[in-house]
């Protein structure tokens, strides 16, 4: 589940930078870049909050319980 959410978040952070590289290329509008850059800057922190500072779930729990 944390993979699957890092993954997720880094492709949020890529939707914040895409649209801006789209409309210096005048592929975009501005209005749909900031609605792009507002749905993707939402789900980034969403995602980040999630995963982040949280302990890898693929150690084993003796490691876990006798690092305590």
């Amino acid at each position: 589940m944390r993979r699957m959410l890092q993954l997720f978040s880094w492709l949020a952070l890529l939707g914040t930078i895409g649209p801006s590289i789209l409309y210096f290329d005048g592929k975009m509008d501005l209005a749909a870049v900031k609605t792009a850059m507002l749905i993707a800057t939402v789900a980034w922190f969403v995602a980040t909050a999630l995963w982040m500072g949280r302990e890898p779930s693929s150690e084993p729990e003796e490691a876990a319980s006798s690092a305590r």
